[in-house]
């Protein structure tokens, strides 16, 4: 579906768009849609044609010679194939501390492919992997915060570049009180985004008080609640209320581990634990 702009496409492929524009016109090989304005927009599918252009000439092609091998050989499959080695690779890279190998990895990930999809096949199955394996005591709570923080560190500017819907509303994203587990509320604001949500990510839990007092400067129309471990529940449970409280209107939501062990506790506001179930309650509100 197109959605970006020529400005956010110059962004993700380090092609200026005089260039862009002056590859569609001589190849061909990208056909953008237009708004009702005139303005060009691009899809996933079009930005990632640029970025193989841009790869092959790093190789020694010229454009034409890259069009026809894209032309030639899509080749799917071995695409797939290395969204799942970046990922592993990532992977390993963060359990073992390695953050310049880290940055290598990611770095090819976002020349090869666009933004949405790095977030998809490759950062949401790793986040997964890695909470999977906190949970299941695999690694430890050092290794959640070293992802964690790399993957933030890396994203949330990229992020702030997708085009955002001023029809959606805004939205919170914060742990519970006390909640340090952030690994959960990051892949679901990087979900968010790319579907044009203006997300206000405040991350590890503080005192409700103190959030309480930040809803009247931010003027959210949703608030989404993680929670990880089972102990902060109940602290969970009084910061909803008393946000609801002085805050009518305001939807609020929760997900995370301990709610979905615990979910009908939570009825209509707990998210579920797919992007599908995400899309559904969101469509709530």
């Amino acid at each position: 579906m197109p959605k970006y702009s020529i400005k956010t496409v110059a962004s993700l492929t380090g092609v200026n768009p005089t260039t862009i524009r002056a590859w569609e016109r001589r190849y061909q090989f990208i056909v953008p849609s237009r708004t009702e304005s005139g303005h060009r927009l691009y899809s996933d599918q079009d930005v990632e044609k640029i970025k193989w252009v841009v790869e092959k000439q790093r190789e020694g092609l010229t454009v034409s010679q890259a069009i026809q091998q894209l032309h030639e050989a899509p080749k799917p499959k071995p695409a797939r194939l290395y969204d799942e080695e970046l990922m592993d690779g990532l992977l390993e890279a963060l359990l073992s501390f390695d953050e310049r190998k880290a940055h290598d990895l990611i770095n090819r990930a976002f020349n090869t492919f666009s933004f949405e999809k790095v977030t998809k096949d490759i950062i949401g199955p790793l986040l997964m992997e890695i909470g999977t394996r906190w949970e299941n005591g695999d690694i430890t709570i050092a290794h959640e915060h070293f992802a964690t923080a790399f993957l933030r560190a890396r994203l949330s500017t990229l992020s702030l570049q997708m085009p955002m819907n001023p029809f959606l509303p805004r939205i919170i994203c914060v742990c519970a009180p006390g909640e340090m587990h952030e690994i959960g509320l990051l892949f679901v604001t990087l979900y968010l985004r790319q579907y044009g949500y203006d997300v206000i990510f405040l991350g590890a839990g503080f005192p409700k008080e103190d959030l309480n007092e930040a809803l009247q400067d931010i003027h959210a129309k949703c608030l989404i609640f993680s929670c990880t471990l089972t102990e902060h529940l109940e602290d969970l449970k009084e910061a909803m209320r008393f946000i609801q409280a002085d805050h009518p209107d305001l939807v609020i939501g929760a997900g995370g581990y301990a709610v979905s062990l615990h979910a009908s506790e939570f009825e209509s506001a707990f998210l579920g634990d797919t992007p599908e179930a995400w899309t559904e309650w969101l469509s709530t509100i």
